[in-house]
């Protein structure tokens, strides 16, 4: 892609990295690249949103709106961990931090041998850990066993988190990244 001059809008950084948005399955960079986009923003997603787009993206900016969406405080923040949507013992109640569903999700890991960063400190049930996984089996597994790991996991509790990340009123980048991620899980059963 080539990088684009325009204006300081992160959204249109959000949709111009992920432009493929057509039919076709998505890519394990893609994959990776929302991984990235749902951590707790740094100056490494400011500069490779910038390296990718032209767009000048407030670092500062992105880090209080993530805040604000998914740390709290406040009783409107949304938590982008697996158990959270999965483990309440109603369905309109959330869960705890590292329920049964966290533990699910991290015998998927380590039966590929993998395990989250030490550097991370997040659950292995967070979406953008869920995600790095999927680009790891999209690149290097067949599209059923991403397709089993997706049913099993993000898309069984990815649009209860979209929901209440909606109902906050996210600012255009997360909106953006919200609706790109429900739509890469959504269209990522077809085989590369």
């Amino acid at each position: 892609m080539t990088p684009a001059t325009r204006n300081n809008d992160s959204a249109v950084a959000v949709a111009d990295a992920f432009d493929d948005t057509g039919d076709g399955p998505p890519t394990a960079a893609r994959f990776a690249a929302l991984a990235a986009c749902w951590r707790q923003p740094d100056d490494d997603l400011q500069a490779a949103l910038a390296a990718e787009t032209g767009t000048t993206v407030d670092a500062q900016s992105l880090r209080a709106e993530y805040t604000r969406l998914f740390v709290g405080p406040g009783p409107s923040q949304s938590p982008p961990y697996e158990s959270v949507y999965r483990d309440g013992e109603r369905d309109a109640d959330l869960g705890p931090v590292y329920g049964p569903s966290t533990q699910a999700v991290a015998r998927w890991y380590s039966e590929y041998g993998l395990q989250p960063a030490a550097s991370e400190s997040a659950p292995p049930d967070h979406l953008a850990t869920e995600l790095e996984f999927a680009a790891y089996l999209r690149e290097h597994e067949g599209a059923e066993t991403l397709e089993q790991f997706l049913t099993e996991h993000p898309r069984n509790w990815v649009e209860s988190f979209a929901r209440r990340v909606r109902d906050a009123d996210p600012k255009p980048f997360y909106r953006t990244l919200l609706n790109v991620t429900v739509d890469t899980l959504a269209r990522a059963d077809t085989p590369p």
